[in-house]
């Protein structure tokens, strides 16, 4: 039984750790900007993003959390041909809306 929960403990520990998302080629050109940024820039659309916050019942760490759902907010406004972010909420409960602009010509 304790060696159960020892590895119970391990595996918990390492998944919440662990970044599952990846960025795709480009995300690293996108840039997360306030919105007065992006007054001359056109607007793309807008993404909702979603990551896995708890793991087994237990809280991922926040700032695990927010670098996820920017990254995937990234890879979506490569799809989209966008160049600029803007969080349009904090992240709630492993989700998080922004807008995709596209600013340089």
């Amino acid at each position: 039984m304790i060696v159960f929960r020892t590895a119970c403990l391990a595996l918990i520990t390492l998944t919440t750790a662990c970044t599952w998302v990846k960025p795709q080629e480009g995300a690293d050109n996108v840039a997360l900007v306030k919105d007065s940024h992006v007054a001359n820039c056109e607007r793309l659309g807008k993404v909702n993003v979603a990551v896995k916050h708890d793991v087994v019942g237990l809280e991922r760490k926040r700032s695990k959390v927010a670098e996820e759902l920017l990254t995937l907010a990234k890879n979506e406004a490569v799809k989209m041909d966008g160049d600029s972010l803007v969080s349009l909420a904090e992240p709630e409960q492993g989700s998080q809306p922004f807008a995709v602009y596209r600013c340089k010509p």
